[in-house]
């Protein structure tokens, strides 16, 4: 079992990605881009952002690189670097695919509905997508414009007939307008083309609730809670459904359960507006990141340390965390690479060389595996959890 050693040392919005290396004709610039991507992918946001400026002092003109940029200031919250690297990009390349679009992205994130809608509407000039129409539609659902929404979401079912988000943001409208019938309509529709959407169930549960059929919601809340344990509303309406099912036992279960994630929830909005405010503070991501992990949301929780870590990249307790939480989404070969450049750093963590080789032996890895553990008994030769893993593999 691997042991989750979290130090204690007290993010769903869609964006085009790009490569451009294969695009330069300057090769220093091409290894430079290529580094900045990597850097990026495994989260040394600062690295990233440094490399792309070595590489845009090479190669001024290249739009795939400002590109980059401004995909590295979003993460790091740096809303308004970020609008000038993609508005470079549209200075270098009109047409250049995304570039308005993550614009947009970025200017919801700053709560610019208008502007966003600019954005998108622009990118569709070039790209038309049903995805774009989705997000236009929700910035008009923003902006208390139902009407705008509704044509928005017709058009992507007309450029993809088998966009399940928007039939999903059609229930949500007609949900809005009272008419549940209809959206429980929309929901199915959605549901049939992506049936394992854990998202649209809780939603398809939500209108079952309101509908007067707890019976049928539960199943579908139970789906949500087991899936994602700290969702509040999940626990909430689960409680309810049980309550009007006559299951009066459970339902104070589940009511009690939603009133402690509540506290859990605003605490991890607490850190997240003080971490935006103040992207550079490496202490708030940190503390973002235990109060998600503390939650369950581990995919939240590894973004949160990844952030921290490029702030902070020779951090060994953080690194740990991201290799722990890389483990629990079944990312053998990050956490590995981590706890690698963990042991490079410090050599005598028994817990990274025990958790290493915990990694190897389940991929199959044997004698690299039994090299981590006789690694770990040099530092603590009495270690009982090494000693009964290493007769494990020797037998």
């Amino acid at each position: 079992m691997i042991k989750k050693s979290f130090y204690t040392l007290s993010l769903s919005i869609l964006i085009f990605v790009s490569c451009a290396s294969d695009n330069l004709s300057d090769p220093v610039a091409a290894r430079l881009i290529f580094q900045a991507e990597s850097a990026f992918r495994s989260g040394y946001y600062n690295a990233a952002l440094s490399i792309a400026d070595s590489a845009i002092s090479r190669s001024p003109d290249t739009p795939d690189i400002h590109f980059l940029r401004g995909r590295v200031l979003t993460k790091l919250s740096r809303f308004v670097e970020a609008e000038n690297a993609y508005r470079e990009v549209i200075s270098l390349d009109g047409k250049y695919q995304g570039a308005w679009f993550n614009m947009g992205t970025n200017y919801l994130r700053q709560n610019k509905t208008p502007q966003a809608i600019y954005s998108y509407n622009n990118e569709m000039k070039t790209h038309p997508s049903a995805q774009i129409m989705v997000q236009i539609g929700k910035a008009y659902s923003d902006l208390g414009k139902p009407d705008s929404a509704l044509i928005s979401f017709e058009k992507a079912i007309h450029i993809n007939k088998i966009f399940a988000p928007a039939y999903m943001r059609l229930s949500h409208l007609k949900k809005d307008a009272g008419d549940i019938n209809e959206a429980i309509a929309y929901a199915k529709k959605g549901m049939d083309i992506d049936p394992d959407n854990i998202d649209y169930k809780y939603f398809m549960g939500s209108l079952l609730l309101l509908n007067g059929e707890p019976k049928l919601s539960i199943p579908l809340f139970n789906e949500v809670v087991n899936d994602k344990p700290w969702h509040y509303w999940a626990h909430h309406n689960l409680g309810q459904a049980l309550f009007r099912a006559g299951n009066k036992t459970q339902s104070e279960y589940y009511i009690t359960k939603a009133k402690d994630l509540q506290k859990g929830i605003q605490e991890v909005e607490n850190w997240r507006n003080l971490a935006n405010m103040n992207p550079d503070q490496f202490m708030l991501w940190i503390n973002l990141g235990n109060s998600l992990n503390t939650m369950g949301r581990i995919n939240e929780a590894r973004d949160a340390f990844l952030v921290g870590l490029s702030i902070k990249p020779m951090n060994v307790a953080v690194q740990n965390n991201i290799a722990n939480l890389s483990l629990m989404l079944g990312d053998t070969v990050d956490a590995i690479i981590r706890y690698q450049t963990i042991l490079s750093l410090d050599s005598t963590i028994i817990d990274v060389w025990l958790n290493l080789g915990v990694v190897y032996a389940s991929s199959g890895r044997i004698n690299e595996a039994r090299n981590s553990w006789e690694k770990a008994l040099k530092y603590e030769p009495k270690n009982s959890t090494v000693i009964e893993y290493l007769k494990t593999i020797n037998e």
